[in-house]
């Protein structure tokens, strides 16, 4: 090989080499734009789209004798932020958690502060946690059974997301279910009980 030749060949591979060593981590650069902010949402909203879940643990009964844990799952649309730094708000899933002394149908209201948590969508709205002083039986307009946190006269708190300027005092959930009372009453006095229900509409708004 001639000494041009192999001068040649030596910047080739010294190019080849800075080009690997220099070249840009494409894992770095998915890394650090996924690696988004996350703010805690100011205000208040009000999605009044709700559709989702009851379950009860174990079933209620028309007279019951266990410990029971009903878990109310629902994701809420259509939602509208007011007074708040996020303008926008596709949608939030939402739990709450409700812890009785028994299963039964008759004491179905009789219940320790009910507590819930949501996640909202884009996830850099940081998460809401809620506590309400009660829990109600509420009717829809076609009659269908509902429940909702807070019952009359009580209150709710919030701590991260639209918490409002009294730490989501007015907070209020409400959900009804397909079932209209007879049909509530019904499952209850069933052999089997009433282990979930179905939620098909609603109202929910932290502030």
């Amino acid at each position: 090989m001639t000494k041009s030749r192999f001068a040649n060949a030596l910047t080739a591979l010294v190019v080849v080499t800075a080009m690997v060593l220099f070249q840009p981590s494409s894992t770095a650069t998915a890394s650090k734009s996924t690696n988004h902010k996350v703010v805690v949402a100011s205000g208040s909203i009000t999605c009044t789209k709700v559709t989702g879940s009851i379950t009860f643990r174990p079933a209620v009964h028309h007279i019951g004798t266990q410990r029971e844990t009903q878990t109310v799952t629902f994701r809420a649309s259509k939602c509208t932020t007011r007074g708040s730094n996020v303008k926008h708000v596709t949608s939030g899933s939402l739990t709450v958690v409700v812890h009785r002394s028994s299963n039964s149908c008759i004491s179905l209201l009789s219940s320790e502060h009910p507590r819930g948590t949501g996640t909202w969508s884009p996830k850099s709205v940081h998460s809401t946690t809620a506590s309400f002083t009660g829990f109600a039986f509420v009717s829809s307009k076609t009659g269908d059974v509902g429940f909702r946190v807070p019952n009359a006269g009580g209150s709710a708190k919030v701590t991260g997301s639209f918490a409002g300027k009294d730490h989501g005092k007015h907070s209020t959930a409400t959900v009804y279910t397909n079932l209209t009372p007879g049909q509530f009453r019904s499952a209850c006095l069933s052999s089997n009980g009433l282990s979930a229900q179905a939620i098909v509409s609603g109202v929910v708004t932290f502030s």
